[in-house]
């Protein structure tokens, strides 16, 4: 009993991290479609490049200040600011251009985006994977061990998802932006400048796409062609909370990263298949989405 009690306790913490990593990068995926109507297919892309800043601000901090793990706070912090004017930069100077076309013409750039990131990567980081080590001993729980890292990263994810609800339903900014995804027309009749509030809630999205990474480099590496896999699985989280909805792209990511843990389990090479059998199954029932509304369907 106590190694079943363990496996199942490894299994849910495992799940509960994947989760989180996924509701963090897709968060802002469904915030930029949301208010934008854009689908961002460059968004892991993105956050593979928050991941190398930051690797590449730790490993500078640690050069000068020495090997202390703590270095990571203020090497995820600095880089999660970057990558916000870098998200910033970007929609002012390409995403805003395409606001006026259809969707193949948006997944046209942002998928050449995702060539153009790919390449700089290669460039200033080669093609080798980069993971940031800390010393940490993992901790005895029911006669098995964990990772006491899991617990930072379930925290952060929770902590963002309660930032970003009290963001959208508590600050002048957030309902702002909550009244856009519903009349952009009637909002810029206030008076409201609406390509600030685009400049600002994709630059938003991107920064916490580069939180993610930032803070599961100590217990995952990452590497070209890790944000091609993540993508798929992030637009399956937000097809299935609904597109534009935080508290459905939340609960989406419980249901993805939990199953997905213990599917790995009972049937290892079944297991991404369950999970577009889930979307297959909510867009034949809810084509909007869980969470969702038909407008955005």
């Amino acid at each position: 009993m106590p190694s079943d009690l363990s496996s199942f306790l490894i299994q849910l913490f495992s799940g509960l991290s994947r989760a989180m990593m996924l509701f963090l990068v897709a968060s802002g995926l469904s915030l930029i479609f949301g208010v934008m109507n854009i689908l961002n297919f460059a968004h892991a892309s993105l956050w593979l490049l928050g991941g190398y800043v930051t690797f590449s601000l730790y490993q500078a901090f640690s050069i000068g200040f020495g090997q202390h793990g703590f270095l990571l706070i203020p090497a995820i912090l600095l880089g999660t600011v970057c990558m916000f004017g870098i998200g910033w930069l970007i929609e002012r100077v390409l995403i805003r251009r395409t606001y006026a076309y259809e969707l193949p013409e948006q997944l046209l750039l942002t998928f050449a985006m995702i060539l153009i990131i790919g390449d700089l990567i290669k460039l200033i980081w080669g093609v080798q994977n980069r993971r940031i080590f800390l010393p940490i001993e993992p901790i005895e729980a029911f006669g098995g061990f964990i990772n006491p890292y899991l617990f930072i990263v379930i925290g952060c994810g929770f902590g963002i998802a309660a930032a970003l609800w009290f963001f959208l339903h508590r600050t002048r900014y957030g309902k702002i932006v909550r009244a856009a995804v519903h009349s952009r027309e009637m909002v810029s009749a206030l008076g409201i400048r609406i390509p600030a509030i685009y400049a600002g809630v994709y630059a938003m999205g991107v920064a916490i796409a580069a939180f993610s990474a930032g803070v599961f480099l100590p217990i995952m590496p990452i590497g070209l062609g890790l944000d091609m896999d993540l993508i798929v699985q992030c637009f399956a989280v937000v097809v299935i909370g609904g597109f534009g909805s935080i508290l459905g792209t939340f609960v989406a990511s419980l249901i993805v990263g939990i199953l997905y843990s213990f599917s790995v389990l009972i049937w290892p090479g079944g297991a991404l298949a369950i999970i577009f059998l889930i979307l297959v199954t909510v867009l034949i029932i809810r084509p909007w989405g869980l969470f969702g509304t038909e407008m955005r369907f």
